[in-house]
């Protein structure tokens, strides 16, 4: 396997990681091989492992930075609406949240059968790390008076199920998903989220 310097490395990564999203915005998780994301990064399919340990691997790493991104935009949100009493400040920035998804084309893409091969091939600790990090993204609540009536994880879980029931109503018409996201916002708020 062929040694990269540090920029080389750098360079490489974020060649993989802007033609694999391509790639799999157009195409979808189980229709591109290694071998299409080498050969579009202009690498060869070997080199590819020094970088990740497979193209389930790159996914997720490309949909956890769009997450990212998606928490930067959710602070700003945050700011700009803490004058929200708590429930509606959560409901309305679960929405926003959902809202944004439009903006990510792989997010939208990450369709029910994406979601159950990610999971069946990713390492257990890969997706047991995630839920650590969205843990962390729901402390960014706290400083706005948000206080849970469960502990984080089991909120982060009931967060995380949310999604999943969006993920797997993908065939629903915008109006009825846009409703029962909104009803099933509205009752997971009033049963996590303190009174003040």
């Amino acid at each position: 396997m062929p040694k990269f310097s540090a920029h080389e490395r750098q360079v490489i990564a974020e060649k993989i990681v802007a033609v694999a999203e391509e790639l799999f915005c157009e195409y979808g998780l189980k229709k591109v091989t290694i071998e299409e994301i080498a050969k579009a990064s202009a690498i060869a399919k070997g080199s590819f492992y020094a970088f990740f340990p497979s193209k389930e691997e790159l996914y997720f790493s490309i949909l956890v930075d769009c997450q990212k991104r998606m928490w930067l935009q959710m602070e700003v949100y945050l700011a700009e609406n803490q004058q929200l009493a708590p429930r509606d400040l959560v409901k309305k920035t679960l929405l926003f949240m959902f809202e944004l998804m439009d903006q990510y084309p792989l997010i939208q893409n990450t369709d029910s059968e994406t979601m159950a091969l990610l999971l069946r091939k990713l390492p257990p600790e890969a997706v047991e790390a995630h839920s650590g990090e969205d843990a962390a993204a729901l402390q960014l609540f706290e400083p706005y008076g948000i206080r849970f009536t469960q502990p984080i994880d089991v909120v982060t879980k009931v967060f995380q199920a949310l999604y999943g029931a969006r993920v797997m109503m993908e065939n629903e018409e915008k109006q009825m998903l846009d409703q029962v996201i909104s009803v099933m916002c509205e009752g997971l708020v009033n049963q996590l989220v303190e009174e003040k």
